[in-house]
């Protein structure tokens, strides 16, 4: 099988060197030799890999060149990387990227075009790296029901909140992202790690393969970790919490939630101690129950091995891959609005260390319908204190009332944090 690499950046440089390193064994694996025919990018590749490679900035060409079987969208955004594979397509020539915005935002078109013109658009290595998710989903589990999956799907943030949460630490989050951009970790703009939307990227794609209908990013809740404070992960500590940045798609009977945003989990969760980079996926299903895959989230070798995976099973005629699947008779879930979201929340406040404060606040919960199942109180200068409350189950919406009723009350002091508990 002939590939073009379009794309030679870190995954470009990635999947040619697996390619080259492992061929023979790929070759004794599948039968079929999978060769690079040429690079295409807009600048020379730079790295070792693509040595003696041909090369081309021409990057559309290669869909039309007969020495092409498979052409391996590596380039990134999504108007070129729309183009270029929309062009493969439609010659008759398969797909393999890594993109999720570009399969997020235009995945149910292109697999049209891929199905009329009798060629697959494989996509794994658009969600987790390494992590195998959406073939775990699809073929693993395809006798289940999903039930939800939870996932830690952006190591940038997961490594920001990683390092903030660490004993002793009182790193603030501008710090902690300095250092993951000197590390590589981050972007020079992180805005898409930082403020979730990556996240609700891979979310639209993982919840459509497990609940078997197109998602629109639109359709999702999405927060960031822009807010997040030092004291939240001590207050955490105590209540017997890790704060991470959760992707959660949902089921409730007829409806799906769709949720993305920092989140406190319970100490003894699967996904808590899933630290630094890595990424890791929890799905509760009917038959297999709990099943937690993990792994690195990013990378040239991590996302590269994905990548590879993908042009294997177009070696061996694997099953096409897609975001829903409507041959079935499987009923559309309707999307929760952000509003209907039902969670246990974590609330902190600065307030006034007056005698009748604490009874104040939880009478205006109370009278909103919100009851408690935790309150915390740290005293911290002379006439402040840190209340940190964990509410039981409750619609959002509910709750969002009554916050803006305690951010109006003079005895509090600075705006109200809020978090999901899941």
């Amino acid at each position: 099988m002939r590939i073009a690499i379009c794309g030679a950046g870190t995954v470009g440089s990635g999947v040619a060197e697996i390619l080259l390193k492992n061929q023979e064994l790929i070759k004794a694996r599948t039968g079929t030799a999978v060769t690079i025919e040429v690079v295409a990018s807009r600048s020379e590749p730079k790295a070792d890999a693509f040595a003696g490679i041909p090369f081309t900035t021409d990057v559309v060409s290669v869909c039309h060149r007969t020495d092409v079987d498979v052409v391996v969208e590596l380039m990134g955004g999504t108007n070129d990387a729309k183009r270029l594979v929309e062009t493969a397509l439609s010659a008759g020539k398969s797909v393999v990227t890594a993109n999720k915005a570009l399969i997020a935002e235009f995945g149910e078109g292109l697999f049209a075009l891929a199905a009329k013109n009798d060629v697959q658009l494989r996509f794994e290595a658009a969600v987790a790296g390494s992590i195998p998710i959406i073939k775990v989903v699809q073929e693993s589990l395809a006798g289940n029901q999903i039930n939800w999956l939870a996932g830690i799907i952006n190591g940038t943030a997961n490594f920001i909140l990683t390092k903030m949460g660490a004993e002793g630490s009182r790193q603030a989050f501008a710090e902690v992202l300095a250092e993951a951009q000197a590390l590589g970790y981050a972007e020079a703009d992180p805005t898409f790690d930082i403020e979730g939307i990556d996240a609700a990227h891979k979310l639209a794609i993982l919840g459509g393969v497990a609940f078997d209908q197109a998602i629109r990013f639109d359709e999702i809740s999405v927060a960031g970790i822009t807010r997040v404070e030092s004291s939240d992960f001590a207050m955490a500590k105590t209540l017997g919490y890790r704060i991470k940045h959760l992707g959660i798609a949902q089921r409730f009977e007829t409806e799906l939630e769709l949720f993305v945003g920092p989140c406190l989990i319970p100490e003894h969760s699967p996904l808590a101690s899933i630290d630094g980079v890595l990424n890791g996926v929890l799905v509760k299903s009917d038959a297999a129950g709990e099943t937690l895959c993990t792994g690195p989230g990013a990378g040239a070798l991590p996302t590269g091995s994905a990548v590879v995976s993908d042009l294997i099973d177009l070696v061996r005629g694997g099953q096409a891959m897609s975001l829903t699947n409507r041959r079935s008779n499987i009923a559309e879930l309707q999307v929760l609005p952000q509003g209907r979201i039902h969670s246990a929340f974590y609330l902190k406040m600065i307030v006034m260390d007056e005698p009748g404060v604490i009874a104040a606040l939880t009478a205006i919960l109370a009278r909103r319908g919100v009851s408690l199942d935790k309150i915390f109180q740290q005293n911290l200068t002379e006439g402040q204190s840190m209340v940190v409350l964990i509410t039981d189950h409750i619609q959002q919406s509910e709750l969002d009332v009554a916050i803006d009723e305690l951010e109006d009350h003079a005895a509090v002091t600075s705006g109200i944090q809020k978090m999901r508990v899941f």
